[in-house]
């Protein structure tokens, strides 16, 4: 047991000099960074702005270093035998290789357009650690990172809270259980950002004399993130408030409360055994609101876990193919399409992409192979070696409480990611623990105070020489094209979506879209889409063949040149072979995935090629039996073949599963009239018309 000395006050905060500043904007700015309008209103926003960031702090770093005296460099130079230091550096190491020998070197780098997390804001994030680690020269600055780190999560609770109450001015669209998503853009994404939270604003608790608004955050916190029907964070949140308990009570001897914390997780572990066994035998309470999902972990044949499963068990022979870097970062959502298990169309839907494996570990693997999983445990190993070695020398109140916290947060974080994964907001915010944990634990400590320097020999104030001026100026040219840039030429993709715009304003902004950022795909697709609106269906299909060019191993892409070139053989039939060809292609890419082989077979059907249409689309149906569509295309090409009962059957099974496709009923109502049944052809028509006439 270790005493702990009830904690002084802390003498006066060092002034703030312009790094910091810039370290607390990374701290409030990166969480609650959205865009309402941009077409990714949230990852985009908060990614850009952090690699913006990072880079003019690497600039004015760079320059207090070069124009440091003898003495500040040495202690720079010193750091480098932080326990800490080499395995952020050898996982750093380990992205870039994996980025070099990458299955799509462009989306290593800059990052798929969905998640934005190729190498450059990959290495934003241990960047940011080897940045603000040199800036927490006393205990006052860490208190003071601890507090906005703490204190940046009341707007994003707020917000919360207002959406849970059906007050959200924004009115964002989620397919989310919860409409709970704040600005972290998913419930699930907020409730991983809320588990690192809770510890920290619970350590401040333990520590504060003003508690009341501390404790009514924390209130927040813990309602918003059980708002957010996360069961991942639920898990991980339960993990974090059993360590801050049991650390708690080791650093202050309270046996009680070690027990306590104990004896309310095994009730709650046994309350989870008993909701999720098959004889229920907790009946109705398994019911309830948010007890309902914890009764359901278990399930393996429906929902998120069969789902988690399914990806887990089809990602691990890809590891297997490329054991050692990975694929490179951001690029599963390509890589898994190939391997695509058909089931997972029941467990999530025919319009889910997986680009993530729902797992730290592999996830990594994906990312960086097992170099990066070596890496990233040196780092968590060397972590919790210095918190083990700190927290057994910690001989304050503010001590015990900081170690205490950062201790929760990492565990409940790494509990929450067994099952979900990173985005920007959670990664920057557990690095930035990981860097004041590295502070706090750094060799021969550090004094409670800053010692008195002059104005002159303030960093701040010497990093604006002209040293500083120059590595600014080059900072802010890198940054414009790989953070601005991308940024305005969202809201450019936003601006040409909206349809309510005239069509050249539309086709405007599409342009100023790609010419921001010409290496996005989707753009260039938008581009084609808007062309071909305008009837410029040469310029559509130029736009869509550039998009192909940038991402030759995306079937989404090809995909959507065969809906462009199936379109336009409505008016040119020659259009049709090419429309046949962009699906082949995308089913080439993605054979597992249904909805390719049914536009292909539609598009065979209307060449006249019945025996391969109704094939392929036969193969369709094998991978999504329940899609009413290809059913429907398929009764077509029977019904072409003149197999009367075939084509009846087809049609049944596309009215069973989608009983509002009024083509199933005019094909029903044509096999009736073959086969001289009147009075059903008549009221196969009519329910056809009925349903035509309710589309608006």
């Amino acid at each position: 047991m270790i005493t702990v000395r009830p904690m002084r006050l802390l003498p006066r905060s060092p002034p703030l000099d312009v790094t910091e500043v810039l370290l607390l904007v990374v701290v409030f700015a990166v969480p609650v960074a959205v865009v309402p309008w941009a077409s990714n209103a949230f990852e985009l926003p908060k990614a850009a702005l952090l690699c913006f960031l990072v880079l003019i702090l690497a600039a004015l770093g760079l320059g207090q270093f070069l124009i440091a005296d003898r003495q500040r460099r040495l202690r720079w130079r010193a750091g480098w035998r932080h326990p800490l230091l080499w395995p952020v550096v050898a996982f750093s190491l380990a992205l870039v290789l994996a980025t070099l020998q990458s299955t799509n070197l462009l989306v290593s780098l800059r990052g798929s357009y969905e998640r934005q997390q190729g190498l450059l804001t990959q290495l934003a994030y241990p960047t940011l650690l080897l940045l603000t680690v040199p800036l927490l020269r006393t205990r006052q600055q860490m208190a003071r990172l601890w507090e906005a780190l703490v204190w940046t999560s009341a707007p994003v609770v707020a917000y919360g809270l207002l959406q849970a109450l059906g007050v959200d001015p924004l009115g964002w669209q989620t397919d989310a259980t919860s409409p709970v998503l704040s600005t972290l853009g998913r419930a699930n994404f907020l409730g991983s950002y809320l588990v690192l939270m809770a510890p920290l604003t619970g350590g401040l608790l333990l520590i504060n004399r003003r508690r009341s608004l501390l404790a009514l955050l924390l209130l927040g916190q813990l309602t918003c993130l059980a708002l957010t029907l996360a069961r991942g964070a639920w898990i991980g949140l339960a993990a974090a408030l059993l360590t801050l308990a049991l650390a708690w009570a080791w650093h202050t001897g309270q046996r009680r409360l070690a027990a306590m914390a104990l004896g309310t997780t095994l009730l709650l572990l046994a309350l989870l055994v008993l909701l999720n066994l098959p004889q229920r035998p907790l009946g109705s309470l398994a019911d309830l609101p948010g007890l309902d999902r914890l009764a359901s972990l278990s399930d393996t044949r429906a929902g998120s876990s069969a789902a988690r499963l399914t990806i887990w068990r089809a990602t691990l022979p890809l590891l297997q193919a490329r054991p050692w870097l990975g694929y490179g970062p951001d690029t599963m959502r390509t890589t898994f399409a190939a391997v695509y298990p058909p089931q997972l169309v029941y467990y999530q839907g025919r319009q889910t992409v997986v680009d993530r494996a729902h797992n730290l570990w592999l996830d990594l693997g994906m990312s960086a192979g097992l170099l990066g999983i070596l890496t990233f445990t040196a780092v968590l190993a060397a972590f919790i070696r210095m918190a083990w070695r700190a927290s057994r020398a910690a001989c304050d109140r503010w001590t015990a409480a900081a170690w205490t916290a950062l201790l929760a947060a990492v565990t409940g974080h790494l509990v929450d990611l067994q099952v979900s994964f990173d985005v920007t907001a959670t990664a920057a915010t557990f690095w930035l623990m990981l860097a004041l944990a590295a502070a706090l634990g750094r060799p021969g400590g550090l004094p409670a105070t800053a010692k008195p320097v002059s104005q002159g020999n303030q960093p701040g104030a010497r990093a604006t020489g002209p040293v500083g001026y120059l590595l600014g100026g080059i900072a802010l040219a890198l940054a414009i094209p790989l953070t601005v840039q991308p940024v305005l030429a969202d809201l450019a993709h936003w601006q040409a979506q909206q349809s309510r715009q005239p069509l050249t304003a539309r086709l405007e902004a599409a342009e100023r879209a790609v010419r921001f950022n010409p290496a996005e795909p989707t753009y260039r697709l938008t581009l084609a889409a808007v062309a071909v609106q305008r009837g410029d269906w040469s310029a559509g299909e130029a736009a869509a063949r550039q998009a192909v060019a940038l991402a030759p191993d995306d079937a989404v892409v090809w995909a959507a040149l065969g809906d462009l070139e199936a379109r336009w053989g409505a008016l040119d039939s020659s259009r049709l072979a090419i429309a046949e060809q962009a699906y082949q292609e995308a089913s080439r890419r993605a054979p597992t995935i249904a909805a390719y082989h049914t536009a292909r077979g539609l598009i065979l059907v209307q060449q006249g090629r019945l025996a391969a249409g109704t094939t392929t689309l036969q193969r369709a149906i094998d991978l999504d039996a329940t899609d009413g569509v290809a059913y429907a295309y398929l009764g077509d090409a029977w019904l072409a073949q003149a197999q009367i009962f075939e084509a009846l059957a087809a049609y049944d099974q596309a009215i069973r599963w989608l009983p509002t496709l009024s083509r199933a009923y005019v094909g029903l109502a044509r096999c009736y009239e073959q086969l001289g049944n009147v009075g059903a052809a008549e009221a196969m028509w009519a329910r056809a018309r009925q349903l035509a006439e309710a589309v608006p």
